[in-house]
């Protein structure tokens, strides 16, 4: 029979253990897998860090992945946030001719916006987020990131 201090204290460790236990860099998160490659705060005119973009890449399958995920005290509340990633400066021409390649994903979040997938091999990507908190808007443009 077991002793119930003892299975508590057990378990107890066991808790502690998965917080302190860092996660496994190729789990999906987010909706994300791979690597996380790189993070970007995405802060408001006044300074505020609304939220941060996460960039993930699979060598694997050769894609991108990000989300723009909320700061802690912005995801108690739904609001605004978007984001869009391309496999070429967006600021060039952006008629989706044939091998431009885009994802997006807009509307009222409380924890995040996102994933946005594109495949860039051998390319760079662009990435843009919004988030928005009331009349306080956050941008942030990542212009011909991790080419290769």
């Amino acid at each position: 029979m077991t002793r119930p201090g003892k299975t508590i204290a057990v378990l107890s460790i066991a808790a502690a253990a998965s917080v302190i236990a860092p996660m496994n860099a190729n789990a999906a998160e987010y909706g994300c897998t791979g690597s996380l490659i790189d993070t970007y705060s995405v802060k408001s005119g006044v300074g505020n860090h609304l939220s941060t973009i996460r960039l993930y890449y699979n060598s694997s399958t050769g894609y991108n992945c990000a989300a723009n995920v909320k700061t802690a005290y912005y995801s108690q509340f739904k609001h605004y946030a978007s984001i869009s990633m391309y496999n070429k400066d967006f600021r060039e021409d952006d008629n989706n001719r044939p091998g431009y390649n885009n994802d997006f994903d807009a509307g009222n979040f409380q924890y995040y916006a996102g994933p946005v997938k594109v495949y860039a091999k051998g390319k760079c990507v662009t990435i843009r987020a919004v988030t928005k908190y009331y009349d306080e808007t956050a941008i942030k443009d990542a212009v011909g990131v991790h080419c290769g």
